[in-house]
C-alpha cells in the first residue's frame, strides 16, 4: 500500500539497473524518488531541489560517498535538515564507523531488504518532523502564528487561492522546483500536510 507522503529521496548509485530498481521500489512505497549515477549528477540536482533524504553509495566514479557527504555539509547549508543515508557494499566495521563519524544519519549494507530501508527512512523522517515541530513552536510570535518569510507568505497566498505549484511558479516567476521547496518548508513550519490545510492557514492569516 502506498504511503501518503510528500517526502522526496535522491538516490545516488552508479549501477544503472540497481538505481532503477531502487527508485522504482521507493516510488511504489509512495515516495518521490529520483536518481543520479554519481556525485557530479547529484550536485546538479541539488542546485534545483532539496530532497528530504539522500540515499548514497560510497564506491562511485569521481567523488566517493564520503567526500560527497563532506561537500554537501560544507556547501549546502540549506540541506542541514536533509538526512543522509549510506547504502553500500562496504559492510566492514571500519567503514561503518567512518561513515557514521563522517556525519551520515544511517549506514545500510547491500543487499538491503526494502522493508529495512523503508524503516530507516521512516525513522529519519520522524526525527525530522519532531525537529521541525520544535522549531515551529520556537518561532511562534505573540499572535500565535508561526513566522513565514516574505516569499513563503507569497507562496502560501497562492496556495490559499487554490493554485497548483505550476500555476504559483508561473505567477511568481519562479521555477516549479523552487516553489516546491517553499511548499515543503511551509508544511514543515506549520506542521501541515495538505493543500486544504494550507488554504485554511492562508485564510487565518488574511491572505488572498
Amino acid at each position: 500500500m502506498k504511503r501518503k507522503t510528500a517526502a522526496t529521496i535522491l538516490c545516488i548509485e552508479d549501477e544503472k539497473d540497481l538505481l532503477e530498481e531502487l527508485t522504482g521500489e521507493l516510488t511504489d512505497l509512495g515516495y518521490v524518488a529520483f536518481g543520479a549515477r554519481n556525485a557530479r549528477e547529484a550536485g546538479g540536482i541539488l542546485e534545483e531541489c532539496h530532497p528530504d533524504i539522500i540515499l548514497c553509495d560510497i564506491l562511485m566514479p569521481g567523488l566517493n560517498g564520503f567526500k560527497f557527504l563532506k561537500s554537501v555539509r560544507r556547501q549546502h547549508h540549506e540541506l542541514d535538515d536533509t538526512a543522509f543515508i549510506f547504502l553500500t557494499a562496504l559492510g566492514d566495521h571500519d567503514n561503518q564507523v567512518l561513515g557514521r563519524k563522517s556525519g551520515a544519519d544511517d549506514y545500510l549494507v547491500k543487499p538491503v531488504d526494502i522493508e529495512l530501508l523503508d524503516a530507516a527512512i521512516c525513522a529519519r523522517l520522524d526525527c525530522l518532523a519532531r525537529l521541525q515541530a520544535r522549531k515551529s513552536r520556537l518561532r511562534e510570535g505573540a499572535d500565535g502564528l508561526v513566522h513565514l518569510s516574505s516569499r513563503e507568505t507569497e507562496v502560501l497566498t497562492e496556495l490559499g487561492r487554490g493554485k497548483t505549484i505550476r500555476q504559483a511558479a508561473a505567477h511568481l516567476g519562479l521555477s516549479e522546483y523552487t516553489v516546491g521547496d517553499y511548499v515543503k518548508a511551509i508544511y514543515r513550519k506549520l506542521g501541515i500536510s495538505s493543500r486544504a490545510e494550507a488554504a485554511l492557514e492562508a485564510f487565518r492569516r488574511g491572505l488572498g
